[in-house]
């Protein structure tokens, strides 16, 4: 095999995680890693080959995906990994000396965790929303007094200028007739 050997910081690097995150995800996906000959018991002598880091870069991608760690097992098996299901998950519970329903537990806690941050992501957005909303209202609202004002001051000049309109009518329609009858007595003085 010409595959060389990392150690747990060599790979925690390389897959751009914390050490602790890699020695979780050595426990937890054991049947898909290659042996790495004798681990103590806090696992640090333990050594990652190119397919382990191939098959841990596939475990980051889906976990980031939002994947829960039973999913990414059963998706690691389907592809043709490691050892089925119920010997992953019993070779899991045996190294990690936790119950299978406490990850369980664990996983759908993280699941919860995450779904209640983005329900609050999403009201904050919601309340930021309505602030904007409600700006909004008062700036038309500020805008709609402005043009009634404007409306009532033409309104006004407009009554201002028919009556102007009105004055002038009748001007004209007093001197029409005063020329009317001054024409009107000058044709009988003329006659007479």
């Amino acid at each position: 095999m010409t595959d060389t050997l990392k150690t747990f910081q060599q790979s925690a690097t390389d897959l751009n995680v914390s050490v602790n995150t890699l020695k979780r995800w050595a426990k937890d996906f054991a049947p898909f890693l290659s042996p790495s000959g004798p681990v103590s018991g806090d696992g640090s002598s333990r050594r990652f080959s190119d397919e382990d880091l191939a098959v841990l870069r596939r475990v980051k991608e889906q976990l980031a995906g939002g994947a829960s760690t039973e999913e990414v097992v059963e998706q690691l098996h389907a592809e043709g990994r490691g050892e089925t299901v119920a010997t992953a998950l019993a070779t899991r519970e045996g190294a990690s000396g936790q119950s299978v329903g406490f990850v369980v537990l664990t996983d759908t806690l993280r699941a919860m965790i995450d779904n209640q941050q983005a329900l609050q992501n999403s009201l904050q957005v919601n309340r930021n929303l309505q602030g904007v909303i409600i700006q909004d209202n008062f700036n038309l609202k500020e805008e709609n007094m402005k043009l009634r004002e404007r409306m009532l001051h033409l309104e006004q000049e407009l009554g201002e200028l028919r009556k102007r309109d009105a004055d002038y009518r009748l001007m004209l329609e007093q001197r029409l007739a005063r020329v009317e009858a001054e024409a009107r007595k000058s044709i009988w003085s003329r006659l007479f």
